[in-house]
């Protein structure tokens, strides 16, 4: 064998100036790799795409429900506003008064339902009306029972 220019293998010698896509075309001649990546990049590509266009979808959504809240709160603070006035309005004693009366059926008691208690008796003193004046209040019976003692009589009887 002499030496020759020719490699020695029967394998044909590579030019220095091909390029690596060639290289695997020849090697793989079934898929090129750069097909395969390029698929992989688009189909990325394309999912990023639709996952952004979801996710402005659910940022309006979510926006358009914060806005209709907001509307809300401050209908709700008119509101809050409008009835601590009315609570300062009705609150005012003839108000009060007026709404017992319209509302309630509650009425001012007359001297037949007022009861007069006085100090150092034991029982209640009812008053006295008769109907020449209703609001006559010299005529107070006094206590009903025989037990019953004022602090000047017992204060005379214990002096006997």
């Amino acid at each position: 064998m002499a030496i020759s220019d020719k490699p020695a293998n029967r394998r044909t010698a590579t030019p220095y100036n091909t390029d690596v896509g060639e290289l695997f075309v020849r090697r793989f001649n079934v898929v090129s790799i750069y097909v395969v990546v390029l698929l992989l990049l688009a189909a990325t590509i394309v999912w990023s795409g639709i996952k952004t266009a979801e996710e402005v979808q659910q940022y309006h959504q979510d926006y358009k429900t914060l806005q209709d809240m907001k509307k809300q709160e401050r209908k709700l603070q008119v509101e809050h506003q409008r009835l601590l006035i009315e609570q300062q309005t009705f609150s005012a004693t003839p108000q009060i008064a007026s709404r017992a009366v319209a509302e309630l059926g509650m009425y001012s008691p007359t001297l037949k339902d007022k009861l007069i208690i006085q100090p150092g008796v034991a029982t209640a003193l009812v008053p006295v009306v008769t109907e020449d004046s209703d609001e006559d209040m010299n005529d107070v019976i006094g206590p009903r029972a025989s037990t019953d003692i004022s602090p000047e009589e017992s204060a005379t009887e214990a002096g006997q």
